[in-house]
């Protein structure tokens, strides 16, 4: 049996979900055609990471934005945020997610 030829972009995806079946990566390809990603350029700009849930995305963001010292949130404050409700009142309008064998892919709406 001679195996298929993957173009680009299916590679990408290939790697984004870490997974060589074809039709995984076509299931994953289509939802994200659904949202206008369709060339390897997009699925670039917009990916933004996996994550087992919107909570820890938010999280994760947050933190990197706020990396610096100067900017860093206290401990506390860090702590006592409700991370799902961040995402739910304000980032998911930004961001996108295909959940795709139990995890949740992350793309940003301005690619």
């Amino acid at each position: 049996m001679i195996a298929p030829t993957l173009t680009r972009f299916e590679d990408a995806i290939s790697k984004v979900i870490d997974s060589e079946s074809v039709a995984d990566i076509e299931q994953f390809m289509e939802e994200l055609t659904s949202y206008g990603i369709t060339d390897i350029e997009q699925l670039e700009e917009a990916y933004s990471g996996c994550y087992r849930d919107e909570a820890t995305f938010c999280e994760d963001l947050m933190s990197e934005m706020y990396s610096s010292e100067m900017d860093a949130l206290p401990t506390w404050v860090h702590y006592a945020i409700d991370w799902e409700l961040v995402w739910h009142q304000s980032l998911r309008y930004d961001y996108f997610t295909v959940y795709f064998d139990s995890e949740h892919y992350f793309f940003s709406q301005n690619f």
